[in-house]
């Protein structure tokens, strides 16, 4: 059984475009992860930038997600 839920994900953008997301358990959690990620990889990528949001997901009973 699947169902579809409003979640918190990381959405990288480049271009304005969306080229990954990475659902997370909530605001706080998603804010730490893109904290950490911008640690890691640096503020200053030419074009590219992060954030959260909330989207549609569907959740399947073993509890992975498909964004």
């Amino acid at each position: 059984m699947e169902s579809i839920k409003v979640v918190f994900a990381i959405l990288m953008i480049q271009n304005g475009s969306t080229i990954e997301m990475v659902p997370t358990e909530g605001l706080s959690d998603c804010l730490k992860q893109k904290r950490i990620i911008a640690r890691n990889i640096g503020e200053e990528q030419q074009g590219i930038y992060m954030n959260c949001r909330e989207v549609e997901a569907v959740v399947y009973e073993d509890h992975r997600i498909t964004l």
